[in-house]
């Protein structure tokens, strides 16, 4: 049977109630989880915990029964989180993250501020939620571990690590530094895949630091609110490595007694910018962007490789070489904002707002679910 052909509108309606359907399911499924959770019915398998169960039983990857274990969890507490999440108007991963950014009497306010985010942006604001704590810090520290292994004729090898987030920041620092400076392969006259050059510039990190510059070590960046230097560690304040995770506050008060890391602080100030006096970025200001933005800004992008600082109002039309006239974009969608006729606005509640080339915005608001559909799926919210 051929399947018949549909219009791109036609298609992106399908795919929409699908999707909100899929939201439905899960929901569904969180709640059946709740109940397989009290009954401790896993025991009876031989399962360890819940978790194991769900991913052993039906077929999930750990990670996927995991993320449907917490929120199930989470969601017994957040009624109206809850209540969205079964009418299909929240994805699975919008639901994970908003759940830890809520409580009962807090839920609604964070639906609604946290709507129209971007997956990455809503992320960040759940890991800046629950920074880690000094005991967090020791026992990534404790943990610790590498592994070499060769292969039997000794032509490969495999490098496996466990490390703490800023020690593994400062390696990927290095790693990367090198991989950006490996020239294209002359035999195909192309470069080679960025995770072969990323494997070549730790084999050049290697070969080149004890001869080269030795007083010049690598350096990463710790973004840090002022009261994390300043108040109890336990209770204010957030740091974060700049492209990296976030970070203990006693982990930041060490970093910033190094001379090797770079500290900005951050005393609720704004970042202005240059204005008309140049429109190449200075590096104080291009970091300045890198922790607003993160990565690329173009929905469910959040690419952290090969980011262009984008000028909303180009420098030709007298854009400004301000913070608030720029915003990261990938070099793929870098071309939209210009070959392609697509441009980025301001939203009164300060997030970018993309819209194409005939003036819709992009991604549009999730379709209603088809009512026969959702009279289908309404067994169990």
């Amino acid at each position: 049977m051929v399947k018949e052909r549909l219009t791109n509108d036609e298609v992106e309606q399908v795919l929409g109630n699908l999707f909100s359907g899929l939201s439905i399911f899960h929901a569904s499924i969180c709640g059946w989880l709740i109940d397989a959770d009290l009954s401790q019915q896993f025991l009876a398998d031989g399962a360890r915990d819940l978790v194991q169960w769900v991913s052993a039983r039906f077929g999930l990857r750990h990670s996927t029964a995991a993320q449907l274990v917490r929120v199930a969890r989470r969601l017994e507490d957040l009624p109206v989180l809850r209540s969205r999440f079964a009418a299909g108007e929240l994805s699975l991963d919008q639901v994970d993250a908003i759940s830890k950014l809520s409580t009962a009497e807090t839920e609604e306010a964070v639906i609604s501020e946290c709507l129209g985010l971007s997956n990455a942006t809503l992320d960040r604001a759940a890991r800046r939620s629950h920074p880690p704590t000094t005991g967090d810090a020791v026992d990534a520290w404790r943990e610790r571990w590498l592994s070499i292994q060769y292969s039997l004729d000794g032509v490969r090898g495999r490098m496996d690590a466990d490390l703490p987030g800023p020690n593994m920041a400062l390696v990927e620092s290095a790693i990367r530094e090198k991989a950006d400076q490996i020239p294209v392969n002359p035999e195909s006259g192309l470069f080679d895949p960025y995770p072969q050059r990323m494997a070549d510039g730790l084999v050049e990190l290697c070969a080149t630091t004890s001869r080269e510059h030795p007083d010049a070590p690598t350096q990463i960046t710790v973004h840090a609110d002022l009261e994390a230097l300043t108040s109890d560690p336990h209770t204010s304040g957030v740091a974060e490595i700049q492209g990296g995770p976030v970070i203990a506050n006693e982990t930041a008060r060490r970093l910033s007694c190094d001379p090797i890391v770079e500290c900005t602080v951050y005393d609720h100030s704004k970042v202005l910018g240059i204005g008309r006096r140049s429109r190449l970025i200075p590096a104080w200001l291009r970091r300045q962007l890198w922790d607003r933005d993160g990565g690329c800004r173009f929905p469910g992008c959040g690419t952290k490789n090969f980011i262009h600082a984008h000028h909303r109002k180009h420098w030709a039309d007298s854009g400004p070489t301000d913070l608030t006239n720029l915003i990261l974009v990938c070099g793929y969608h870098h071309r939209f904002l210009h070959e392609h006729g697509w441009r980025v606005e301001d939203h009164p509640d300060g997030q970018p707002v993309f819209r194409r080339s005939d003036g819709q915005i992009y991604p549009p608001s999730r379709p209603l679910l088809d009512p026969r559909l959702r009279e289908l799926v309404g067994l169990r919210t």
